[in-house]
């Protein structure tokens, strides 16, 4: 396989700053890309950033060690690495205290819920819909109020009859609907493959947490897309 130049991306959920990582982050080729994340942190003064380290195609001791350096200046660090071939670097490494080595979305989710969160994020919905009570819906099944972002299936319903499942984290809550955005990469090109998705409908799962005692799915239709670069939001509906 053909190493990869390696090189970042930047994007932002709620008040957290995403750094994308790709290619190949071995010798010391990765250096001035590693030194543009420092950078960044410092020049914006970032308190909170997560390193998705999904599309790194290499990885070595010396890149995880600089990677991880990169990541003392902020109040809360996390790396979202789902393979284990890439964890291994990370585990055999010293982690800061503030820094967190995630898995999946949930984890995300557990440590950062409440920075994800965005309570202003336009859902698409009239000031009636966002109100509207649904009785079977999140407001009903909840224990307290909602002020963190939660990890949630999306099962989108097409035109020929098939399904397909994508996994979002949920930035924004309200009576009539949520607005949904992708961290996964994978998940959110999913998507954008899907072509025109507004109105189409939906089925929201999210799975059972401290804020819901079991599952619960609810029917939905999608309002609106957000596109920026490979960054997703979606608002949805319920219906």
């Amino acid at each position: 396989m053909k190493t990869l130049v390696p090189r970042i991306e930047q994007r932002q959920i709620g008040r957290v700053h995403v750094f994308d990582l790709y290619g190949s982050f071995t010798g010391d080729r990765s250096v001035p890309v590693i030194e543009k994340i420092d950078h960044t942190i410092q020049k914006k003064r970032l308190k909170r950033v997560i390193l998705n380290m999904q599309e790194v195609q290499d990885l070595d001791e010396l890149g995880a060690r600089k990677i991880l350096a990169s990541l003392i200046r902020p109040q809360k660090s996390l790396v979202y690495c789902a393979g284990e071939n890439l964890q291994q670097y990370f585990q055999s490494s010293y982690l800061p205290h503030n820094v967190k080595l995630c898995r999946n979305d949930e984890e995300v989710a557990d440590c950062l819920g409440s920075f994800l969160f965005e309570k202003d994020k336009d859902i698409g919905l009239s000031k009636e819909q966002e109100n509207f009570k649904n009785e079977y819906g999140l407001e009903r099944r909840r224990k307290k109020r909602i002020r963190v972002a939660i990890p949630i299936e999306i099962e989108f319903e097409m035109k020929s009859g098939t399904k397909v499942h994508s996994k979002a984290i949920a930035t924004n809550i309200s009576q009539g609907g949520l607005f949904a955005e992708y961290l996964d990469l994978d998940s959110s090109l999913q998507v954008t493959q899907l072509g025109d998705l507004e109105s189409n409908k939906v089925t929201v799962v999210v799975p059972a947490n401290e804020n819901f005692p079991e599952d619960v799915r609810i029917q939905g239709c999608v309002k609106r897309i957000e596109l920026t670069k490979r960054q997703v939001g979606m608002g949805i509906q319920f219906v």
